[in-house]
């Protein structure tokens, strides 16, 4: 198959149509990643994600909400967890069923958006949500953040495109977008993020520090201890 162009888009200005498109979803994984730099970075950002997650017991019910691809996903069943999965896009579903029913996994799966999601409070013991913050704007980001920390017994590991005024200023010369990300925040934006969001921050992990805006971090309801 060739390779659509769009494919390799990092800036996507209508991410629900674009995720929907079945030649994206198809071609996903490898626009991203087949580069040496994609597949370092993929190994970067899977090592901050596990590191996220570290402590969460073995067997732990983890949701991969807007898990695209199942990616995440598989990375999560690797890792010893009972995972579940919601995308907006069915497109993205059917490689996501394909992906994780040929390493074996059975993982449900359902059409969902992030900002309402279809499971009771504290369904999981913990919730991920990677590669779609930096695609939502201000308020978006926080409607997401509630219904994944309102899903979750504890932990929610979430992705930011954080950017310092460094790289703003970089990008500014450059003339290109921050982080190369549709939203990139400041890192007093994400603190707002989160008051408004009733999380907090309880530790980060950056993918690749100076090279890439994406950082982990793992958060928890301010509500409990």
């Amino acid at each position: 198959m060739q390779r659509t162009d769009a494919a390799t888009e990092t800036i996507v200005q209508r991410p629900g149509d674009y995720w929907r498109r079945p030649d994206i979803a198809e071609q996903y994984d490898s626009g991203r990643f087949d580069s040496l730099r994609g597949r370092l970075y993929r190994r970067r950002e899977e090592r901050a994600i596990e590191l996220a997650l570290g402590e969460l017991a073995h067997g732990s019910h983890v949701l991969d909400a807007a898990c695209g691809t199942g990616r995440i996903t598989a990375l999560l069943q690797c890792n010893g967890f009972q995972a579940a999965g919601c995308d907006i896009s069915p497109a993205m579903l059917a490689v996501a069923r394909r992906r994780l029913t040929s390493l074996g996994y059975d993982v449900p799966l359902i059409e969902s958006s992030v900002e309402h999601l279809p499971y009771a409070d504290a369904s999981f013991d913990a919730a991920t949500c990677v590669g779609l913050l930096m695609h939502l704007d201000p308020d978006v980001r926080v409607r997401a953040l509630r219904e994944l920390a309102r899903v979750s017994r504890g932990r929610v590991v979430v992705q930011y495109g954080c950017v310092d005024a460094f790289q703003r200023l970089g990008a500014r010369i450059a003339r290109r977008q921050p982080g190369q990300v549709r939203f990139p925040v400041s890192e007093p934006e994400m603190f707002d993020d989160l008051r408004r969001s009733g999380l907090k921050l309880i530790a980060r992990f950056w993918a690749m520090r100076g090279l890439s805006s994406s950082l982990i971090v793992r958060l928890s309801r301010t509500d409990q201890a």
